[in-house]
């Protein structure tokens, strides 16, 4: 969903809600005879047995099979959305599916692969929670954790590749310290991060009092004492300890620059988010070659060209990569109508359920039209690459952007909040 929600549904305890959304431009009230256009290039579009049924199933797998790379943009935490993507994996399973990247740090996303085929999954990751609470984005909910160990086995691939691009979640600071210590640096960086890990045992517990997750070291850590561990770590640490504390200061900054309110947080996400798939890519095609990939992340991530915050994101770098490589890719928002959300409620606290009505969001006024003409009974897909470059009349710009930065919108009736591991 929008990018408020996609920073892990926490950007209200951080920052003014400008640093993450905008104000809506007037919405231009769109004719009927873009209604009309609508109806031609909807579909009716279903889940049986875990398969696409309806008039939409030869749509969506032909386009699958068409592409290189599947972008799939989301609301999140959800219990349909995981079903539409499991049904993509089976697709794309014997077309070749070799790697899925998402929304997570790559911490987390090597702590999930290890366990994918391990009859206790659940539980481990269960117990890492435990120790560390929100120190995994996503993949501590239930119905995402299983499609990724789905996904991986619909690959037939003991290579398959198991990406996280983004920064690694507010309570990860301590998993992380650990993970460095584990590496046994020289005698003066293992002092240097035992001290920062005595801080932020210190500052968990002061989150813990209110759950206000900027108390958290993430957000609390002086930049200096920082710099001066990464400088100890830098002459006494081996790789993965020097690795592992990039990402750690790269997720301090990213959260910092929101907490303050400042729009470079999305910026500095968006090139993290690109150069670690390039960074994966690369490591991949050295391996074994190309093959298709599957990607899935919030919907504003995943335009190509500007999306709504006005800047270039991970969408429009796949898109503009596969151009290049003589290959294409293929970009799906699924949205849901109404629903409830289940949202961040502070550091180490019980979530919360919201219900919405998509087109009453500020946000998302222009999505009216498609949950208007809905079909009955089902979900619908829009086949939008067949609205592009033709006479729709007067258009709100946020519609036009997704006719033209998304191929296909999907829009679910109704939205159910997925479970969280326990």
């Amino acid at each position: 969903m929008k990018i408020i929600h996609s920073l892990f549904c926490f950007a209200a305890f951080l920052a003014p809600p400008l640093a993450y959304s905008q104000a809506p431009a007037e919405t231009v009230k769109p004719q009927p005879a873009f209604e009309q256009k609508l109806r031609e290039v909807r579909y009716d579009l279903r889940l049986e047995d875990g398969r696409f049924v309806g008039g939409a199933a030869p749509v969506l797998e032909s386009a699958i099979a068409d592409a290189q790379y599947v972008l799939i943009g989301e609301d999140h935490i959800t219990r349909e959305i995981p079903q539409f993507t499991t049904a993509v994996c089976d697709v794309m399973g014997p077309q070749g599916l070799s790697a899925m990247a998402v929304e997570v740090g790559p911490q987390a996303a090597e702590f999930v692969s290890a366990l994918f085929g391990s009859p206790d999954r659940l539980a481990r990751t269960g117990a890492l929670l435990h120790q560390y609470p929100n120190s995994v984005a996503f993949m501590d909910v239930r119905q995402e954790n299983d499609l990724a160990a789905h996904c991986a086995n619909a690959a037939h691939t003991p290579r398959f590749h198991f990406w996280g691009l983004d920064q690694e979640f507010v309570g990860s600071a301590g998993w992380l310290l650990d993970q460095i210590l584990a590496t046994h640096p020289g005698p003066a960086a293992t002092a240097a991060i035992t001290r920062l890990k005595s801080e932020e045992q210190q500052d968990t517990a002061r989150a813990k009092q209110t759950g206000d997750p900027s108390k958290l070291f993430l957000m609390a850590a002086p930049d200096s004492e920082l710099a001066e561990a990464a400088a100890v770590l830098q002459r006494e640490g081996g790789v993965a300890a020097n690795a592992i504390f990039r990402e750690l200061i790269e997720s301090h900054e990213i959260y910092l620059k929101n907490m303050q309110g400042s729009p470079e947080s999305n910026n500095q996400r968006a090139n993290l988010l690109k150069v670690n798939f390039r960074l994966d890519m690369e490591k991949a095609a050295s391996a074994e070659g190309q093959h298709k990939i599957l990607v899935k992340f919030g919907d504003w991530h995943l335009y190509k060209g500007i999306n709504p915050l006005h800047q270039r994101d991970l969408g429009n770098y796949i898109a503009e990569m596969a151009n290049g490589q003589g290959s294409s890719s293929l970009h799906i928002c699924v949205l849901g109508s109404k629903g409830t959300h289940r949202l961040f409620a502070g550091y180490d606290q019980p979530t919360r359920l919201e219900k919405f009505v998509m087109d009453e969001d500020p946000d998302y006024l222009w999505l009216r039209p498609a949950v208007d003409n809905q079909v009955l009974n089902g979900w619908t897909l829009y086949d939008l690459r067949k609205l592009r470059f033709t006479k729709l009349g007067p258009l709100d710009a946020s519609m036009e952007r997704m006719i033209y930065g998304y191929d296909l919108l999907i829009i679910v009736p109704e939205l159910t909040p997925a479970d969280l591991i326990q």
